[in-house]
């Protein structure tokens, strides 16, 4: 007798599909070897981000898992890996559909951002809404009050539906990072910034990416255009002050970052130790020396500054000796 498949009427004549009887009865059995095997090259795949190859690998073992939810969902993460979110969102659809209640809220909540990175901004809303009717815990329901405020402005024309997306993918490049994934990063920043190219955010973490991946001339041109659009943005002058000191060799240029960082911020250890470090290296000892006692004053505690003081004493004190 040939074995029904999960969508074929039930055997036992219940009048059900086979996945939503007799199959679903048999969950605690274990499935094939071939199937197990196939389903951890899958997911190894996946971890890879060989996202084609993971859902052909989840597809070809589909009908042989006592979890298809679970399966399901994965295919879905791989779509959104793609960046084709609305594939992804008729894939957590199915998931939502067959998987245990205790999936509920993750799975809306991430259909609805599919939804919304696809710019289907409406059915967004429904999925977020139950989202909002499941969630128990008082930060989601500021966190979901704030992406439906955020949808109803892109609904009524306020905002870009674009806009979405790429807060979405701000958020995975800062993921990404933390991961030192730094080519994905910088991967997805790069494809995000001519979508909202006044984002000074956009720009410092992609010169942050950059800075990682050891590419400093990109890294500095990725940082000045984000002080073009944002001059306070503190971190991104004091990055470039960096580079220009260290990779550059610029100690001139360096300076005036150091310094615009510190006004900026002027309670800024590193911008005042760093404005130190380049007027000795442009051989300036006192203003070199005030440097490190304003950033002493910030932090008695910073051993760098101290030393830096106590090797410039001595020289100065050799010097007169001569």
């Amino acid at each position: 007798m040939t074995p029904a498949g999960r969508n074929d009427p039930c055997p036992c004549g219940s009048g059900l599909k086979y996945k939503k009887c007799c199959l679903a009865r048999q969950g605690d059995q274990q499935e094939p070897d071939e199937v197990e095997s196939a389903r951890v090259k899958a997911f190894k795949k996946m971890s890879e981000e060989n996202w084609l190859e993971a859902i052909d690998g989840f597809k070809s073992v589909l009908d042989g898992v006592s979890d298809p939810h679970t399966i399901l969902e994965a295919i879905a993460a791989c779509y959104d890996g793609l960046e084709d979110y609305l594939m992804a969102a008729e894939f957590y659809e199915k998931a939502l559909a067959i998987g245990p209640e205790s999936r509920s809220f993750d799975l809306h909540y991430r259909l609805g951002v599919s939804r919304a990175c696809g710019e289907r901004v409406e059915k967004a809303v429904d999925a977020f809404r139950q989202c909002l009717a499941l969630q128990r815990d008082p930060g989601q329901e500021r966190q979901l009050n704030r992406i439906l405020e955020n949808l109803a402005e892109i609904h009524e024309g306020r905002k870009s539906a674009k806009l979405f997306r790429v807060q979405v993918q701000l958020q995975r490049a800062f993921s990404d990072m933390e991961a030192e994934k730094y080519e994905s990063a910088a991967a997805r920043l790069e494809r995000v910034a001519p979508i909202d190219p006044q984002n000074p955010a956009i720009f410092y973490n992609l010169g942050v990416a950059y800075l990682f991946l050891k590419r400093e001339g990109e890294a500095l041109a990725e940082f000045e255009k984000c002080v073009q659009l944002r001059a306070d943005y503190v971190e991104a002058w004091y990055n470039m002050g960096q580079i220009c000191m260290i990779k550059q060799k610029d100690f001139s240029r360096a300076l005036h970052c150091f310094e615009t960082a510190a006004t900026i911020r002027p309670d800024y250890i590193g911008a005042h130790h760093q404005r130190g470090v380049a007027y000795d290296l442009l051989g300036d000892p006192q203003r070199a020396l005030e440097c490190w006692e304003r950033t002493l004053e910030l932090d008695p505690e910073n051993k760098q500054a101290r030393e830096n003081i106590q090797r410039l004493g001595d020289s100065i004190a050799n010097q007169s000796c001569q």
